[in-house]
C-alpha cells in the first residue's frame, strides 16, 4: 500500500460520523481494477454523469455543453441518440440519478462555493424513450439549496459543492462534495414536493476525499459513492459501496476500494456484474467506459 492510499486510510479512521465521535472500522478487500471497453467520442469527452434503463446507456456532458443527453452503444462507446431539453440550461450538469420511471438530471456544480440554487430536471423515462429524432423533450424543474452551506473563501476553499446523487425509495440523495473537511453530507429531496426546497443534511460521512458520483442498486440495497483523494502530489481514485439500515448509510459496514487505473472518473452505475464508469478526458488519460467487477 503505498503512502497515498495509507493517508487516506489514516483519515477514514479518525474521522466520526455526525453525531457521534468515536472512531469506527474501514472494510478494505483491495484495489479495484476498471476494465477498459472503449473511448469515448468527442461529443461526449467529459461524461459526469450515467444511467441505464432497459438496456439503454445514456450520458451529458457537464458545464460547456448544451442542455443535451446522449445515448452510448456499451460496447464502443459510440453515441447513438442526441436528445435536447426544452427550456433548460446546462450551467453545471454533473449528475444523473434514475428509477424504473424517473431520469433526474442534477444541475449542481459549484466550484466557487458561492452558487445558492440548484436545479434538478426529471423526466419520465418513457418519453425519453419513444421521443422522435430531433425533439425536444419537456422537463419538471425543482429548485434547492443546501440549508447549512457556509461562507466559500473562494475556488474549491469551501464544503458547498455537490456532483453525486442517487434515486433511493423514490428519494433523491444528493451527496454534497466537501473540498475543505473531505467528508460528503447527505441531503434526502422528495421530488413529488414543490419547487423550491431547501434541505438539511441527515448524516456526515468520513469519506477520506471528494465524491464526484453515486447510484443505489435496490437489489443489492446498497450505495456506491465514486470520488477521489486530494493530495499535494497527486490523487486517487476510489469507491465506497455502503449498505443501508434505517434508511441512512450504515457506515459501519462501508467497505472502500482504490481504483486503477488513475483518471478522472466521474460517472458510475451499478451493473449485475458489478459497476460500469466513464472517465473524462484530463491530464490523467482520455474518456472511456469502463467496467469493474465486485466481489
Amino acid at each position: 500500500m503505498n503512502a497515498g492510499v495509507v493517508g487516506a486510510v489514516a483519515l477514514l479512521l479518525g474521522a466520526a460520523l455526525l453525531g457521534g465521535c468515536s472512531p469506527h472500522p474501514v472494510a478494505q478487500p483491495g484495489p479495484l481494477a476498471v476494465q477498459r471497453l472503449a473511448p469515448l467520442p468527442l461529443e461526449v469527452i467529459e461524461s459526469s454523469g450515467l444511467a441505464q434503463h432497459r438496456g439503454q446507456l445514456w450520458t451529458h456532458n457537464d458545464s460547456g455543453d448544451g442542455p443535451h443527453l446522449y445515448r452510448l452503444d456499451p460496447r464502443t462507446g459510440a453515441v447513438l441518440a442526441t436528445r435536447r431539453l426544452r427550456d433548460a440550461l446546462n450551467l453545471d450538469w454533473e449528475e444523473m440519478a434514475s428509477d424504473a420511471d424517473w431520469l433526474h438530471l442534477l444541475d449542481c456544480g459549484n466550484n466557487l462555493g458561492r452558487r445558492q440554487w440548484m436545479q434538478i430536471y426529471s423526466l419520465r423515462w418513457q418519453e425519453l424513450l419513444q421521443a422522435p429524432v430531433d425533439s425536444e423533450l419537456p422537463a419538471r424543474l425543482l429548485e434547492f439549496r443546501f440549508a447549512d452551506a457556509g461562507k466559500s473563501a473562494g475556488a474549491y476553499a469551501h464544503d458547498n459543492d455537490c456532483e453525486a446523487a442517487a434515486v433511493v425509495d423514490g428519494q433523491i440523495w444528493v451527496f454534497s462534495k466537501n473540498w475543505q473537511d473531505q467528508h460528503t453530507r447527505l441531503y434526502r429531496i422528495d421530488p413529488s414536493q414543490p419547487s423550491p426546497q431547501v434541505v438539511e443534511p441527515v448524516g456526515r460521512y468520513p469519506v477520506g476525499g471528494l465524491i464526484t458520483a453515486a447510484d443505489y442498486d435496490p437489489r443489492r440495497q446498497r450505495l456506491v459513492l465514486l470520488g477521489y483523494t486530494k493530495g499535494q502530489i497527486g490523487s486517487r481514485a476510489f469507491v465506497w459501496t455502503v449498505p443501508l439500515e434505517d434508511h441512512l448509510p450504515d457506515w459501519t459496514r462501508a467497505q472502500y476500494h482504490p481504483l486503477t487505473p488513475a483518471g478522472q472518473w466521474e460517472a458510475v452505475i451499478w451493473t449485475r456484474a458489478g459497476l460500469l464508469l466513464t472517465r473524462e478526458s484530463s491530464l490523467l488519460g482520455q474518456a472511456w467506459l469502463g467496467a469493474a467487477a465486485l466481489p
